[in-house]
């Protein structure tokens, strides 16, 4: 007996024997002998596994998860029906070996402990058992023979690579397809007399020098197999989908699986399965729920509800104890979308009522195909029934199978819908979303590795990761999406150009996800799904509750109102944000929604055009000044946590205009200032958003007078550094809002020095500070002055001094005003009076007489400082200003 691993695992053991290494010896002596087990058993299983009767099929596939060397001797007596080996008289010395080798293994090392002083013992009985089958020639098996390896085929012609015999030489090997079908990727041993033998899953060869053996199903829903490395330490796992699919019995209809469930056969829609979170969800309500017969899973076509009701049946299918007695899969699925190809597909063999269900169900559990109810109700074993794509019946049988279930038992009978609209369900509710971006990339990776096994894909997952959000978006995270990027990337070779492709927006995918979503709406419903389409648009896919209700004319029917509103959230058509908001759930719907209003039948309502017609001028509202008017109005009638939440939606909402959310931050401060008396909280609100509109002149402007008007030092100091900080970024605002903010800033710094310089006076006359000490602080606060003078204050009217300020608007020039008054007490103080006198003369000659009175008070200051006669001063011969010459006795 001779073969390729057989002679590497003899080169190892004599070297060891030659070199006294016992303690090794004896493992490579033992995984040898197992290895001649494996070998049998991979020869008798794929021979025989197919045709041994039912009863020990279950019995071979339950041993063979996790299988003792007893339980491995056992699985070969059972798969040799045709006694090739235990009754063959030519093999006694095998079968010998066999027999007595598992309890001769329990005494040397299966229980209590074998030291070094049994260990020449333990050799001597492994090299008989050895010697035994090495020496017995009496079948193929145990002469010299080839390993075969098969990777391809080509034009009828097998290629692979042949490890001969002599455990030296291994070459290339084909074979045409004429002499024998073999399978790809599978090990086969090759007689003298060139008869094939398929050995896997039971051993398999890596390369030339790396060879394992079975050890356990480490997997039964994935057929996953732990081997043990022969000549090295080290484990590997492969899958292998016969052992995933095995069947203890099946015929046209139904197979029975390893626990005993029998279950129809279902065409799957996946290669291998990817989780998506729902699975754990439906077996949860199968196996715990005690208060509902039937549960609905439900969610947006393409995000694998039928995937995740075909893996649970294939979960409870590999259990290791049977939870139903039988799985009723029925499908009314009529079309398909094939993402290989991005078309849809019809299905011919789909249900299309209850009497089909009914008869499929019975041929499945009684092999009678009837119509009856009766059978179903009353049997006492255990049964699931799946009611796949539940939407696409007619309305009238929806009604008959709804019925028909809730005549089922608890104790018996468990059923599951899948479906996208959950309008007529009433039993436990399954949702299922699209993927999370982050998610959508897992499933990306693992679709990836499903589809195309053999390539390495670690650059793709750097660029999945690099490009999460576009994938996300054009796939809009459902997995029949995600699928179809895999298979055009690997076609492409480029993610920029496949990343060009709208998957979810092509018009077989439109058409897949919603051609047939009116079919599910009721008529008001469908009234609802149009005039949406009337209140927002592509740019934002928001609108008001209230503007909605307004057009339908439902004021006053909040019940029915609402009622239809969760129609269309069922159907995730839309998405309630708050109670006062709705989105519409993605483009493509909306796209849908013009269409249908475009070619509206007679059903639908005209009146809903013509109240649209006096909200919106023939334009669309404005969502977000809407919401406005809304947080506006709740200031006097709900609480104060209620207006908080109103003006707190606007202001988060990126998508609406940063005017729009501005003014919600300053009505809202406006509120707790005036309304409250919080003018602390006020200010926060300030500082919770400056992070978004540190940019925004209004913005900064409203925060600098609320802290002014707190009036603490520290406040009233802050009011003028968030003005310079903000100017000093040389924003690009417009010419009257830089006014605004320079008036306000001297208005505000002048008091703060003019404060400053009062105080300072004080400290001196009360010797509160020496005469070195004032004047420090005298001259720091005329330096101050004159910076004051430069800027802000000069600046400020340059720029107006050859200006109409008429021509301002009447906001600007108050602010101006006040501005140019404090720059007049700046020139003062800081002896520019030349200047001052223009301020004064420009205000009092070019504008109304409303103006003038704090100017013309600064002029007769300015007189007095420089003790100037009415003679050297000329002024203008105005009404007040004769008035006030009377006045003050000025001749």
């Amino acid at each position: 007996m001779n073969n390729y691993i057989k002679s590497k695992i003899d080169q190892k053991t004599n070297i060891l024997k030659s070199l006294d290494r016992n303690e090794e010896l004896k493992i490579h002596l033992q995984a040898k002998l197992e290895f001649y087990f494996i070998l049998m058993l991979g020869y008798l299983w794929n021979k025989n596994i197919s045709i041994i009767d039912e009863d020990k099929k279950e019995i071979v596939f339950n041993s063979i998860l996790q299988p003792s060397i007893g339980a491995l001797v056992s699985i070969i007596r059972h798969l040799d029906i045709e006694n090739e080996i235990f009754k063959n008289k030519n093999l006694k010395s095998v079968v010998q070996s066999i027999n007595s080798y598992p309890s001769s293994r329990n005494d040397l090392i299966g229980h209590g402990y074998s030291f070094e002083d049994n260990t020449i013992k333990h050799i001597e009985i492994l090299e008989k058992y050895i010697e035994d089958i090495e020496n017995n020639e009496n079948h193929s098996l145990f002469s010299d023979i080839d390993f075969v390896k098969v990777f391809k085929k080509d034009k009828n012609i097998y290629t692979g690579i042949n490890y001969k015999a002599n455990g030296n030489d291994y070459m290339i090997w084909n074979c045409p397809s004429e002499i024998m079908d073999f399978e790809i990727d599978s090990l086969y041993i090759k007689t003298t007399s060139n008869e094939y033998f398929r050995i896997t899953p039971f051993i398999e060869i890596e390369d030339e020098n790396n060879f394992y053996t079975f050890c356990s199903i480490d997997e039964k829903l994935t057929g996953r197999v732990k081997f043990n490395q022969l000549l090295k330490t080290n484990r590997k796992t492969i899958e292998f989908e016969e052992l995933a699919t095995f069947t203890i019995l099946d015929d046209i209809l139904k197979r029975k699986t390893s626990n005993g469930t029998i279950i129809n056969l279902i065409d799957k829609n996946f290669k291998k399965y990817i989780d998506i979170g729902i699975s754990n969800q439906i077996i949860d309500f199968l196996l715990k729920n005690k208060s509902s017969v039937f549960a609905t899973l439900w969610g947006h076509g393409g995000i694998g509800k039928t995937a995740a009701v075909q893996n649970v049946c294939d979960i409870l299918s590999n259990q290791d104890s049977k939870k139903f007695d039988y799985i009723v899969f029925t499908s009314a699925k009529d079309r398909y979308y094939n993402f290989y190809k991005g078309i849809i597909q019809e299905i011919p063999t789909n249900i299309n009522s209850l009497d089909e269900i009914l008869k499929f169900t019975n041929n499945i559990i009684f092999n009678n195909p009837i119509n009856s109810v009766d059978e179903i109700i009353n049997y006492q074993g255990k049964m699931l029934l799946i009611i796949d794509d539940f939407e696409t019946f007619v309305s009238e049988e929806k009604f008959k199978i709804i019925d028909f279930i809730k005549k089922l038992n608890i104790n018996n009978h468990k059923v599951i819908i899948t479906t996208r609209s959950a309008t007529l369900i009433t039993g436990e509710e399954i949702e299922c979303n699209e993927l999370e971006s982050n998610k959508t990339i897992e499933f990306l990776i693992e679709a990836y590795k499903n589809e195309f096994p053999n390539r390495n894909i670690a650059n793709e997952i750097k660029l999945f990761k690099k490009y999460e959000n576009k994938i996300h978006e054009i796939t809009s995270g459902r997995p029949l999406f995600i699928l179809q990027f895999a298979i055009l990337l690997a076609q492409k070779s480029s993610i920029e150009e496949t990343l060009e492709i709208d998957i979810k927006s092509s018009e077989s995918a439109t058409k897949f996800l919603y051609d047939r979503i009116l079919e599910y709406l009721s008529v008001e419903a469908k009234n609802m799904f149009l005039a949406i389409n009337l209140l927002v648009d592509s740019n934002d896919l928001t609108g008001t509750i209230q503007n909605l209700k307004f057009i339908l004319g439902k004021e006053d029917f909040e019940e029915n109102f609402d009622k239809t509103l969760n129609e269309l959230i069922k159907l995730k058509i839309i998405e309630l944000i708050d109670k006062e908001i709705f989105k519409v759930y993605s483009h493509e719907i909306l796209n849908l929604m013009r269409h249908y209003y475009d070619n509206k039948s007679k059903d639908f309502d005209p009146a809903i055009t013509n109240r649209f017609t006096h909200i919106s001028s023939g334009k669309k509202m404005d969502t977000d000044l809407a919401l406005l008017k809304v947080a506006d109005s709740s200031r006097f009638t709900l609480t104060e946590s209620s207006v908080e939440n109103q003006y707190r939606r606007i202001i988060k909402r990126e998508t609406a205009k940063e005017e729009i959310r501005v003014k919600a931050i300053l009505n809202y401060a406006e509120y707790l200032a005036n309304h409250k008396n919080d003018i602390l909280k006020a200010l926060k609100q300030f500082e919770d958003y400056k992070h978004w509109f540190s940019n925004n002149s209004e913005f900064i402007l409203m925060n600098s007078r609320y802290l002014w008007v707190e009036n603490s030092f520290n406040n009233r100091n802050n009011a003028v550094k968030i003005l310079d900080n903000f100017l000093s970024t040389r924003p690009k605002i417009t010419e009257e809002s830089y006014l605004q903010i320079l008036g306000t800033q001297l208005q505000y710094a002048t008091y703060n020095l003019v404060t400053e310089r009062d105080s300072l006076k004080d400290k001196k006359r009360f010797n509160e500070i020496d005469e070195k000490e004032f004047r420090r602080i005298n001259q720091d606060q005329r330096d101050r002055f004159n910076k004051l003078y430069n800027y802000p204050g000069l600046r400020l009217f340059d720029i107006v001094k050859n200006k109409d300020l008429m021509s301002y608007s009447s906001k600007c020039r108050a602010f101006i005003l006040d501005g140019l008054s404090n720059f007049v007490e700046i020139c003062i103080r800081s002896n520019k009076h030349e200047i001052a006198y223009e301020v004064c003369k420009k205000i009092t000659t070019e504008l109304p007489i409303d103006f003038h009175k704090p100017f013309i008070s600064k002029m007769v200051k300015l007189d007095a400082i420089l003790n100037k006669t009415e003679e050297t001063i000329i002024y203008p011969e105005t009404e007040l200003s004769i008035k006030l010459k009377k006045a003050l006795k000025i001749k």
